[in-house]
Order: structure tokens, then C-alpha cells, then sequence
């Protein structure tokens, strides 16, 4: 260790300028293009970052929900409709039933309902109401239920209905029942009656009277 030191002591230690001096002329000229380049290559790279692109922010999808939350399309009023159309669960015995609902015409010619069938049931009249002598009855509806251009007949508990007589198919709560609806001008629309007792709680029932 001390002879290092010794050797270390020894050698004369030259200043910068010496030291380029004592370079050889090729020497100086690599030096000094490895210099250049290097600060060439210190000078482009700040450059270099800010010209790169941002990337282009993503747009959100539209959410799918977007579609479902979209107010429906009004239905349009086209042809005979029943709106709401519904009947009481039958009581275990029971064959007799009223339907309820209330009819639209909506074509371009006065109609007239006129009769109805319905699959299990023996036969279906059209009911009304009346007062008579301080008494409720019902009574057949003598030439049908007319139905004026864009008009309505409410079918309602203490009103007009449909009387299914004889009925022996399924008549319970969530059943529903197709009826075909038959018009004086020959034209017959089959309207699904839901079995709901949630709708007349409180009406009394038209077929007791009968």
C-alpha cells in the first residue's frame, strides 16, 4: 500500500489545458464531435417530448340503460279497442261471471256491439243496470252497444257488462281468458280478459241479481 502511494506521489499531475495539449490533433477532433453530438442529442429530446400527441380522450359509450329510460311511444288509436278489460275470480261453484271494460271505436264507421263467445263458457249477453222502483236490476241490452266514430262504451261494475253464462273452463285469480267480440257489421275482435279481483273490491256483483 505504501508503495502505490509512492507511485501515485510520483506522477506530476497536469492541468486541464496541459491535458489538451498533450492531445493528439485526432484526438481533440473526436473529442469535440462526441461533445457536439452529445449536445445535439440533450437539445432534441425536450423537443421530441413535447411534439408526441396526446392521445385522443375516449368517448364514453351511451349507456344501454339510456335506451330503456327513453319515454315509450304513445299507442296509437287504431281500430276497435277495449282498454283495461277484466272480470272477477269465480267462487268454487260459481258459472256465472261479469266482464268489464271500457270499448273504443276508432275506425272510420259507426259500429255495433252486438254478442260475444268466449272457449268454456255456454254463452255471453250484454247487461245493463237500471233502477226500478228504488231497485237496482239487470236487464238484457235489447239491439247492442252503439259505438260512434272515435266514441266509447264503459263496460263497469253498476253499468253495461258482459254476462259469461255457464261458464266451466278456469276462471281464477291471473287466469286469462280470450273473448271474441262480434260487431253488427261482421267484424269480430278477441280481447284477453285478465281474472283479477283488485280492480271491483268494492262494486257490488252484477250476476247476484241475475
Amino acid at each position: 500500500m505504501n508503495v502505490a502511494m509512492r507511485q501515485s506521489a510520483a506522477r506530476p499531475v497536469l492541468p486541464f489545458q496541459a491535458f489538451v495539449s498533450a492531445m493528439r490533433p485526432t484526438h481533440v477532433l473526436l473529442a469535440a464531435t462526441l461533445a457536439l453530438v452529445l449536445a445535439g442529442c440533450q437539445a432534441e429530446a425536450p423537443a421530441a417530448d413535447a411534439a408526441a400527441p396526446l392521445p385522443a380522450p375516449e368517448t364514453a359509450a351511451a349507456p344501454e340503460a339510456a335506451a330503456e329510460d327513453a319515454a315509450p311511444a304513445a299507442i296509437a288509436h287504431v281500430g276497435l279497442m277495449a282498454h283495461e278489460p277484466w272480470s272477477r275470480p269465480l267462487a268454487p261453484g260459481a258459472t256465472v261471471a261479469a266482464g268489464y271494460m271500457h270499448l273504443m271505436n276508432h275506425t272510420t264507421q259507426p259500429e255495433t256491439l252486438v254478442g260475444a263467445r268466449a272457449e268454456g263458457v255456454g254463452r255471453v249477453e250484454l247487461h245493463d243496470m237500471a233502477e226500478v222502483d228504488g231497485v237496482m236490476q239487470m236487464r238484457p241490452i235489447d239491439g247492442g252497444v252503439p259505438l260512434v266514430v272515435d266514441g266509447m262504451a264503459a263496460f263497469q261494475p253498476g253499468g253495461k257488462h258482459l254476462m259469461f253464462m255457464d261458464v266451466t273452463r278456469s276462471w281464477n285469480e291471473g287466469d286469462v281468458v280470450p273473448v271474441t267480440l262480434v260487431f253488427e257489421s261482421g267484424t269480430e275482435a278477441v280481447i284477453d280478459f285478465a281474472i283479477t279481483a283488485s280492480k271491483g273490491e268494492a262494486a257490488g256483483d252484477e250476476h247476484a241479481h241475475h
